[in-house]
C-alpha cells in the first residue's frame, strides 16, 4: 500500500510539476503575446480596421431632379447612391460618379459637373467632386481638376487642386495654388495661372 502510494504521489508530483512548467510558461508568453497583438494594431492602417457605415438606403442607376416652386434647377444621374441619413451630418455619397446638370428659368442647361466620386451634404448644401471632375458651362469653356467644392447657396466653387481651363473661343488657362468661381464660370479668378486667351479687336 505505500509502496503504490508512494509511487501516485510520485507520478501526482510528476503532473503538478508539469502544471507548474505550464503555467510559468503561459505567464512568460503572455506579455510577448499582448506586445505583437499591440505591435501589429499598430501597423495596420486605422482605416482598415474600422467598421465600414453601412447605408440606410442603396440604389442603383438612379437619376432625378431638384424642383424649386415648380421649375426645375437640378437633375442629377448616377450609377451608384448611398444615402447614410443616420450619420451626422447626413449626407449622400456616390462612390461610382455622377452627373449633375443645372438649369436656367429657361430651362437650357448653364452647367454640367461630373466626376468619378461626389459626396453631398444637404443640410449644408454643399458638393465635394473629386477624381477626373470636369466642369462645363453653357458656354464650351471646360474646366477639368482632381477636386472640387461646391457651395450652392453661395453659387461658388473652388479648390486648391490643379486646374485645366479650356475655353469655348480656343484659349485656355492652366492655374496652381487655388480657383474660385461662381457655378457658371462666368466670373472665375487664379492665385497662380498661365495661359492664352483671344480677345476680338475693334
Amino acid at each position: 500500500m505505500k509502496v503504490r502510494l508512494s509511487v501516485f504521489a510520485s507520478f501526482f508530483g510528476k503532473k503538478l510539476c508539469r502544471i507548474k512548467i505550464s503555467i510559468v510558461a503561459l505567464i512568460m508568453w503572455v506579455p510577448v503575446l499582448i506586445s505583437c497583438n499591440a505591435k501589429v494594431a499598430a501597423d495596420i492602417p486605422s482605416d482598415l480596421i474600422s467598421t465600414k457605415k453601412m447605408p440606410s438606403v442603396e440604389a442603383t442607376d438612379f437619376q432625378t431632379s431638384y424642383t424649386d416652386s415648380g421649375v426645375v434647377k437640378y437633375f442629377l444621374k448616377t450609377p451608384k447612391l448611398l444615402i447614410f441619413d443616420k450619420e451626422k451630418p447626413p449626407y449622400k455619397e456616390f462612390p461610382e460618379g455622377f452627373l449633375l446638370q443645372q438649369f436656367a428659368a429657361d430651362k437650357k442647361i448653364v452647367s454640367e459637373l461630373s466626376a468619378n466620386y461626389g459626396k453631398n451634404l444637404e443640410r449644408e448644401e454643399k458638393w465635394l467632386a473629386t477624381g477626373n471632375v470636369i466642369l462645363v458651362n453653357n458656354k464650351g469653356d471646360t474646366l477639368r481638376t482632381e477636386e472640387l467644392i461646391y457651395l450652392i447657396k453661395e453659387d461658388k466653387i473652388f479648390t486648391d487642386k490643379f486646374v485645366s481651363i479650356k475655353r469655348g473661343d480656343g484659349g485656355y488657362m492652366d492655374g496652381t495654388g487655388g480657383f474660385e468661381s461662381d457655378s457658371q464660370m462666368t466670373k472665375w479668378a487664379f492665385k497662380k495661372t498661365k495661359g492664352q486667351m483671344y480677345f476680338e479687336g475693334q
